[in-house]
């Protein structure tokens, strides 16, 4: 039985992760998007022919679901304005379940992914972090979750404030450090994409090994004359400061393991 009772729903937001809903929901027929909420209406009028489309929460058609997809400092707020007697979730990490103020059917689904309106997401089994006030719309969630090719996990909401933490170190530190890399490339007359196989591999050997045994380099090695000569080559004090930082704690890491290994080994 595909999502019981609970069809009809009324997308929130009109960010990169309410354009991946709405896409996914288009073509699923067991999913009806009876309506798109965007406080800048232009930005979603391409959709009017497919669903309908409103920026006046007074206005928002009653549903099973309502999917809040917003910046998370304005999911409160946003919330408080929502009459309804379906589900009201929200799609943040980082916010707790009683953010969303005077919702009795309040929840949280929230897709452990980056989304990027310019990049379509094609994986399937995304993994989706569920909490709901009421013990009864877990199930639906999960059921809505599976319907979207991904996987449902019932999650706490300092399970998944802590899950969101990590991922932000995954994701957005690691970008940031390519980010850095690009630029250093284009300020020394280098081609970024020489990069790609090593950017490439070094994930997947991550996610095949585990990253505690495929870390390589000279941070690990202790090579000394290579660190210094490497922070002698950058002039940003900046990233100069950040590669001290990492070079150190790869090294503490280390040290950390191989007094482990020895401890148990005696």
């Amino acid at each position: 039985m595909y999502f019981w009772n609970m069809t009809r729903i009324v997308l929130i937001g009109t960010g990169n992760l309410a354009f991946y809903f709405y896409e996914q929901f288009k073509v699923n027929k067991a999913i009806d998007l009876i309506q798109w909420y965007g406080r800048k209406i232009e930005k979603i009028r391409f959709a009017e022919t497919e669903t309908k489309i409103t920026d006046q929460l007074s206005e928002l058609e009653t549903a099973d679901l309502y999917l809040i997809c917003v910046n998370d400092d304005q999911i409160e707020s946003l919330s408080t304005k929502i009459q309804a007697k379906g589900i009201v979730a929200h799609c943040a990490g980082a916010v707790a379940l009683d953010g969303l103020k005077g919702q009795p059917r309040a929840a949280v689904f929230y897709p452990l992914q980056t989304f990027s309106k310019e990049h379509p997401l094609q994986s399937n089994d995304l993994p989706f972090c569920i909490e709901t006030k009421n013990p009864k719309d877990q199930s639906l969630l999960e059921e809505l979750a599976k319907l979207l090719g991904g996987i449902p996990y019932k999650m706490n909401g300092k399970k998944r404030a802590t899950l969101h933490m990590i991922a932000v170190i995954a994701n957005n530190f690691g970008n940031h450090l390519l980010h850095l890399c690009k630029r250093l490339c284009s300020e020394n007359d280098l081609p970024f994409e020489i990069f790609q196989p090593l950017i490439q591999e070094t994930y997947k050997k991550a996610l095949d090994l585990g990253p505690e045994h495929a870390q390589t380099g000279p941070a690990i090695r202790n090579d000394l004359n290579s660190i210094q000569n490497h922070l002698d080559l950058l002039s940003d004090e900046h990233i100069k400061k950040l590669y001290i930082n990492l070079t150190t704690s790869i090294q503490k890491i280390h040290e950390q393991s191989q007094l482990q290994n020895s401890s148990e080994s005696n």
